[in-house]
């Protein structure tokens, strides 16, 4: 990565280029949002035959074609940073640069949590947050052209996002916010209100947000398609069920709601988001029955379940979803039973995952002592699917990929041993198997899983057919 170290000028507020009133000012006078970071704005002269000073000029297609290497791959905080670099070099560096390709993600970011090398990261990181804060905003007031942008990190504030929607909200396509503790519903609202073209937006660990942005990105944002809103525990739904009554037809169809105070109510939500194909939240399970009923595309589920009750009822709407074929269950604090995961094997699904809350908090801290599944509730997931296989079968119905789980995932059953293995033997098909954190499997029985995954994707890709061979006591099939 091509970096850019001279020497450190006077701060200067960020602005826009200077006009041709301004040209006979000192380069110096130019913003410089890096100045802190030792990036220059040093101009390389040369003399001409009358002793006259000039600066020397690349081509904009040149000085354009170094900007977007410089973003090339990066994650959008580096590119943020690249790019402000690059705005710092000269007047006709920062007039071309500044203008960021659509398909590039600016990152508002403090870059804590990221590993790099490049002097101009480090640098950045050492700042204060007050600092960080300052360059943000004078990055939001210079850069213009992208379309896509994520805030991350305590130096983001209300006056950097309302910023951003100011200079570029009306050209906006995808926002994403994670872990902005500073942030209001007063520039969130201020943002969803000048993004009219919003197709995506994610907000996560929001601390200060109660719920009011909620209404205007639903009514305002037509073209919004994914809505991804988690761990806001303040949020409040109240407004936007009440606004719910009068929205017109709704493009959603990807809906992310987990730990944000769902209840029971929340299913006058769902009722008028009925090109809803993929929905992932937790509460209650009569949620899941409004999508039933109201989504008739709804083709993938993901949900975290914490009572047995939720899932009894769960399952049974899930049994409802006539194009349902991808389906994660997330299991916190308790074990499923032989018969759930019997009923759950019944369900025509292509993707099964049944993986453990505890694992997916943190998948590298092994809790041997916590299992959610056992080997003789993997006995029972596999004769539901073989019974229900055999049985479409045996209907007349033609063959299809949809008919088993072709991926299967058991992350955090601690449990599982050389008898969950066998189990899963029999699958008619598997082209994909996670079982990480299952930490009594052996090495011999992961190669046996393995070889049987191999077996599955060389069978599909022949197209070749399973053979059936019932059995009374292990449903299952001969390959």
């Amino acid at each position: 990565m091509m970096e850019f170290a001279v020497p450190e000028p006077e701060v200067s507020a960020l602005s826009e280029p200077e006009g041709e009133g301004n040209k006979s000012s000192s380069n110096l006078d130019f913003a410089d949002a890096f100045a802190r970071l030792n990036f220059g704005t040093t101009t390389t002269r040369a003399s001409d035959s009358s002793g006259q000073e000039h600066e020397r000029h690349l081509p904009d297609a040149a000085v354009r074609s170094i900007a977007n290497y410089l973003v090339q791959g990066e994650p959008p905080g580096h590119a943020l940073i690249h790019l402000l670099a690059f705005c710092g070099v000269c007047r006709q560096w920062r007039s071309v640069g500044r203008e960021v390709n659509p398909g590039v993600c600016i990152g508002f970011d403090v870059l804590e949590n990221t590993f790099c090398a490049q002097s101009s990261i480090q640098r950045f990181r050492r700042r204060t947050t007050a600092q960080k804060e300052d360059v943000f905003c004078a990055a939001a007031k210079l850069l213009i052209g992208y379309t896509e942008v994520c805030f991350s990190g305590e130096a983001v504030s209300d006056r950097l996002v309302e910023a951003v929607a100011q200079r570029v909200g009306a050209k906006l396509v995808k926002v994403k916010l994670h872990n902005t503790k500073q942030v209001t519903d007063v520039a969130l609202c201020a943002l969803v209100r000048s993004a009219p073209l919003l197709e995506c937006f994610a907000a996560e660990d929001l601390d200060r947000v109660a719920g009011k942005f909620l209404v205007p990105l639903m009514e305002d944002c037509t073209s919004l398609a994914t809505a991804h809103v988690a761990n806001i525990p303040s949020l409040n739904w109240a407004l936007c069920k009440q606004s719910s009554a009068n929205w017109g037809r709704k493009c959603l169809t990807k809906l992310v709601v987990r730990t944000v105070g769902l209840d029971e109510s929340f299913g006058g939500i769902i009722a008028k988001l009925g090109h809803l194909t993929d929905i992932e939240l937790d509460g209650p399970a009569v949620n899941i029955k409004a999508g039933a009923l109201h989504c008739p595309s709804l083709s993938r589920v993901s949900y975290l379940v914490g009572r047995k009750s939720d899932l009894d009822e769960a399952l049974a709407a899930l049994m409802s979803i006539k194009e349902l074929k991808q389906l994660e269950l997330i299991v916190r604090n308790f074990v499923l039973t032989a018969d759930e995961l019997r009923v759950i094997g019944m369900l025509p699904v292509a993707d099964l995952r049944l993986d453990s809350y505890v694992y997916k908090q943190q998948p590298t801290l092994s809790r041997s002592s916590y299992s959610h599944v056992d080997n003789e509730g993997v006995k029972a997931l596999v004769d539901g699917i073989c019974t229900r296989w055999c049985s479409h079968n045996n209907a007349g119905k033609t063959y299809n990929t949809d008919m088993c789980p072709m991926k299967l995932s058991l992350c955090g059953a601690t449990a599982l041993t050389h008898d969950a293995v066998s189990a899963l033997l029999r699958l008619p098909v598997l082209t994909e198997l996670d079982i990480g954190g299952c930490c009594r499997i052996t090495a011999m029985d992961k190669m046996r899983l393995v070889a049987k995954v191999k077996a599955g994707r060389e069978m599909l890709e022949s197209g070749r057919r399973p053979q059936v061979r019932m059995n009374s006591r292990f449903p299952g099939l001969l390959l």
